[in-house]
């Protein structure tokens, strides 16, 4: 199972697209997940930049991983 990588206020979270039921654009470098059960998760990245890479993962498409498969390689966070 492999989890997308959004910024959050506090640093970064992992989600799983699968559970993901919408995102919101609420700001051009701010966006709220919208996941199933109810739950919100306020982003500080482009709402573009998420719905991309969830349709990514939900294509089938392999994210660039480092080896241990948690962080891109260049470990700032962004994929």
């Amino acid at each position: 199972m492999l989890f997308i990588q959004v910024k959050a206020m506090g640093g970064v979270n992992y989600l799983r697209a699968q559970d993901i039921m919408g995102v919101q654009f609420t700001d051009r470098e701010k966006c709220t997940i919208l996941m199933t059960g109810g739950v919100t998760v306020p982003c500080y990245e482009p709402a573009a930049a998420v719905v991309a890479r969830i349709e990514e993962q939900l294509n089938g498409a392999r994210p660039t991983a480092a080896p241990h498969g948690k962080e891109p390689p260049n470990g700032d966070g962004s994929l």
